[in-house]
């Protein structure tokens, strides 16, 4: 007869010579297969963290007995993930982990000097660890490295970030943005994803992706394009095309897999054409010059209708009598003629 006694949570596993096994005391969710030969295994799939504890396995014979102590350990570590945000006027790379446990070991990196960061957010519970560590950029020329590691596990994930040179371009033209993974890290013989995406208004929108595993393409923005001999060659660059003054902005490069995420930025200005510059100067010019003529016309006419008024308000008895013409900017109202030759009376014959 083997028995395996589990001390933590007390459980008590008998498992006889015809090599079935029962387990008093457990879970549901756990499945225990027969030993083989004449080695004595308990084997366990689906374990949760409540598993943890010290397994004691007693093998009866009828010439001795043989007892064997086993430490169970569990540990949990779902693939982190390094983001790339933007609050205001700073810049933030966050990295986090969904489920993890233990607790694990978070180093921050700027080109390749440890630096201290001590804004963890950390939220927990009975199976595992929820955790983010946010790191404010300060240095736009430098890159930066986030080290997650399960000590338990023996597993350990790398986020890393850089921000390529700032590129200016016409209106009209195209651009080529580069994006090449790390040999440190990439391996081709492993599953990841590459995301192309555009940030407007402190969001991300995704222009293009591609899955190693299927070999899939996957293209949003029309004007996009990738090279499929540089794809093979593990080069991610791409091409936009006809650009527009709304491209000017930030544009992420995202490789991912279970081990590590590889962000690369870069930032693009598109700046007016001649064609358009010089239109656009040409309003600048017009624009004011109508809205100058249109002034002095209202002025011109507001200036003529008002002193008729003032006139009579000096010669009531003359104001009926006295017709006025507005005339073009640049001349001058007529005059009323003297009041002391309109009344002289006519004497003497002719």
């Amino acid at each position: 007869m083997v028995m395996w006694n589990i001390l933590k949570p007390r459980t008590l596993l008998l498992c006889m010579t015809n090599m079935f096994c029962t387990r008093h005391e457990g879970t549901d969710s756990t499945v225990f297969l027969p030993h083989s030969h004449n080695i004595s295994e308990w084997i366990s799939r689906r374990v949760s963290l409540l598993d943890e504890g010290i397994y004691t396995c007693y093998v009866g014979t009828a010439i001795q007995v043989i007892t064997n102590k086993v430490v169970l350990k569990v540990g949990v570590f779902l693939t982190p993930v390094m983001k790339y945000e933007k609050r205001n006027t700073n810049s933030f790379l966050i990295c986090s982990v969904l489920s993890v446990y233990p607790r694990p070991i978070i180093t921050w990196k700027m080109d390749n000097t440890p630096i201290s960061e001590n804004n963890m957010e950390e939220t927990g519970s009975l199976d595992s660890f929820s955790i983010n560590s946010p790191l404010n950029i300060t240095g736009s020329n430098s890159s930066y490295e986030c080290t997650i590691e399960n000590s338990l596990l023996k597993q350990t994930w790398t986020g890393r970030w850089t921000m390529k040179d700032g590129l200016h371009k016409m209106q009209s033209e195209h651009v080529s943005l580069s994006c090449q993974p790390v040999n440190d890290y990439f391996s081709p013989n492993q599953d990841f994803k590459v995301t192309w995406s555009r940030m407007k208004s402190g969001t991300f929108s995704i222009l293009a992706y591609y899955l190693s595993s299927s070999q899939n393409t996957i293209i949003n923005e029309s004007r996009f394009s990738w090279n499929k001999e540089l794809i093979n060659q593990s080069d991610f660059s791409m091409n936009l095309m006809d650009l527009n003054l709304s491209d000017s902005g930030e544009y992420l490069c995202n490789i991912s897999s279970d081990e590590y995420t590889l962000l690369t930025i870069h930032t693009v200005h598109v700046e007016p054409s001649q064609e358009t510059a010089s239109h656009n100067k040409g309003l600048w010019i017009l624009v004011p010059s109508v809205i100058l003529a249109a002034f002095l016309l209202i002025w011109t006419v507001k200036r003529c209708r008002a002193q008729p008024e003032a006139r009579r308000s000096r010669h009531p008895a003359d104001g009926a009598q006295q017709e006025r013409y507005c005339v073009p900017p640049g001349e001058h109202c007529p005059s009323a003629p003297d009041n002391g030759e309109e009344n002289v009376p006519l004497s003497g014959k002719v």
